[in-house]
């Protein structure tokens, strides 16, 4: 029997789970979309229309026009570039750092960065809304994009720290040998190799502040420093939903990121798999 053909339905029933599997992913996303163009009178229709009787754009135009969104959002976007570029900065320091230079401790303490993950979020709410009080940061928008630093820094210093240390140590002594400096040899050779990892480490950075909810929550009280993530809620109130808004917003919100990711995804890929072995 042909080797092929006996391999033929083991790939059928490959191919058909991942099928399986991006249907699963898509419908909640398909459903998102859909809601977000139904006029009001076909949301709850009985039974659902997946497909609209007409394209509305009434949603839409409530989410852009009478509602906070767009401040939201460029909230969003401020605070999760504020958080990236820190992150980036003490968490690629850090992790250079861990990965070329070995002192009393090192180990323990690169462990200890991954602590703050292993501790629910509501321990560490007041803490951080006392120290944001005390330094005049609270309901603001340098404050939140100090507080997601709990979230994103200990990761972040890690895959640094991966990706510092898959690039072999020869370089950087073969570049000092031809006349650089430590500084110039890290930025010349050291940063140019590990862009792709860097640039993997800051969308995970950005897209891990961009979507936080809970210290948003807490940690902000006007639109001024407000998100997106509380944003969305205010399309629901105490005795109604405004799903067709809800989804309108949501889809917007959703965009950006997307077209973000989809713009750098050879970089995202490349990241991770330069940080899977090292060098």
């Amino acid at each position: 029997m042909d080797r092929s053909k006996a391999k033929w339905p083991r790939k059928a029933a490959t191919y058909g789970l991942l099928v399986l599997l991006v249907l699963f992913v898509l419908f909640p996303l398909a459903w998102v979309l859909s809601t977000s163009v139904k006029p009001s009178s076909e949301v709850f229709s009985i039974p659902p229309r997946w497909i609209p009787s007409k394209i509305s754009l009434e949603h839409y135009d409530n989410v852009l026009q009478h509602s906070s969104i767009p401040r939201y959002f460029a909230n969003s976007v401020l605070v999760g570039l504020g958080t990236t570029l820190l992150s980036l900065l003490l968490g690629g320091a850090a992790g250079y750092g861990f990965a070329r230079y070995r002192f009393k401790g090192s180990q323990p303490l690169s462990l200890f960065m991954l602590f703050s993950q292993m501790l629910p979020l509501t321990v560490l709410m007041i803490p951080i809304y006392f120290i944001l009080l005390r330094l005049g940061l609270l309901d603001s928008i340098a404050g939140l994009a100090l507080a997601h630093l709990i979230l994103t820094l200990p990761v972040v210093t890690w895959m640094c720290r991966s990706y510092f240390a898959s690039i072999p140590r020869e370089l950087e002594e073969a570049a000092q040998m031809d006349g650089c400096s430590h500084l110039k040899a890290l930025f010349v050779v050291i940063l140019p190799l590990a862009a792709p990892g860097i640039a993997a480490t800051g969308i995970y950075a950005f897209i891990m502040s961009y979507n936080e909810f809970v210290l948003a929550s807490i940690l902000t009280s006007s639109d001024a420093a407000r998100t997106v993530p509380i944003g969305l809620t205010e399309f629901s109130t105490m005795f109604d939903v405004d799903w067709g808004g809800t989804m309108a917003a949501a889809t917007l919100v959703s965009l950006p990121p997307i077209l973000f990711f989809l713009w750098l995804q050879k970089y995202f890929v490349q990241g991770l798999g330069q940080g899977a072995v090292k060098g």
